[in-house]
């Protein structure tokens, strides 16, 4: 605002509440008060410590959380953003990956998941969950992508993959029921090869898995990725879809979907002479 005074005119410059607070709150974060992942005050507990009502409280917050230094959990709170991790997710294009054994070159061994095509299992200090199943209809996108009639009967499958207590990974994948059906790897997370890769899984029951491919798209995060993610709303994603095949015949394809602030994504494409 700009007030007149007897000695002509003068700005007065006012700051408005929340900015103050959240001002106050950035310092206190900064300094290592409220450290990464520590659950801030609520808004009433804002409220009541800077003496303010409880929306410029939650404006405070906004303001923070638009600034990246925070972020809300759905039923949880507000939580101070953690640091972005350098950890490498790497994915190699090897011929030892498609014979489901991992080869990946010492330069992409950091601290973290290491998710190669042949096996999306877990590196140093990971964790896979046990793959949930159910058999449904093939939507149209996911019929286009295994070269199936729309409404074939497909093995819908879901896991988890976590790195140090952070989810690392979601992923969601589809196989032809015609393929596995009636065999003893139809489940992921079943029988004698329970939470095995495709690789090792095809191998058993006779089919050579012969290439794969990947489609990276970055992207936001979906409501439902950002709760199963433990992320921000808003936040960045990166998605992979992921297709294997015998020669020219589709035998899975998968939604793979990674947090952008934890990890980069490293491949390892081998450079094949040409004959």
């Amino acid at each position: 605002m700009v007030r007149q005074l007897s000695g002509g005119w003068k700005a007065v410059v006012r700051v408005a509440s929340y900015r103050r607070v959240a001002e106050d709150v950035r310092r206190r974060i900064e300094t290592g008060e409220f450290p990464p992942g520590a659950l801030l005050p609520s808004r009433a507990a804002l409220a009541r410590q800077y003496d303010v009502g409880v929306n410029v409280a939650a404006a405070a917050v906004r303001l923070l959380v638009g600034e990246g230094l925070a972020r809300g959990r759905t039923g949880r709170g507000v939580f101070v953003q953690e640091r972005i991790s350098a950890s490498t997710m790497a994915r190699s294009w090897t011929h030892e990956r498609l014979q489901g054994r991992l080869a990946v070159h010492p330069s992409l061994r950091r601290a973290g998941p290491t998710a190669s095509g042949a096996d999306d299992g877990p590196g140093a200090g990971s964790e896979r969950g046990v793959p949930s199943s159910r058999t449904e209809g093939a939507s149209p996108d996911i019929a286009r992508r295994l070269g199936v009639p729309p409404g074939e009967p497909v093995i819908r499958s879901e896991y988890q993959l976590s790195n140090d207590g952070l989810p690392a990974m979601s992923c969601v994948s589809w196989e032809p029921l015609e393929i596995t059906g009636g065999t003893p790897v139809s489940l992921p997370g079943a029988g004698p090869l329970a939470g095995g890769s495709v690789v090792a899984r095809m191998s058993y029951i006779g089919i050579r898995v012969t290439r794969s491919t990947e489609t990276v798209t970055a992207r936001l995060a979906t409501p439902e990725e950002a709760a199963a993610l433990d992320l921000g709303r808003g936040a960045a994603v990166a998605a992979i879809e992921r297709t294997y095949y015998a020669g020219e015949r589709p035998l899975e394809t998968a939604n793979l979907t990674i947090p952008g602030d934890r990890f980069r994504l490293a491949y390892e494409i081998p450079a094949e002479p040409h004959h």
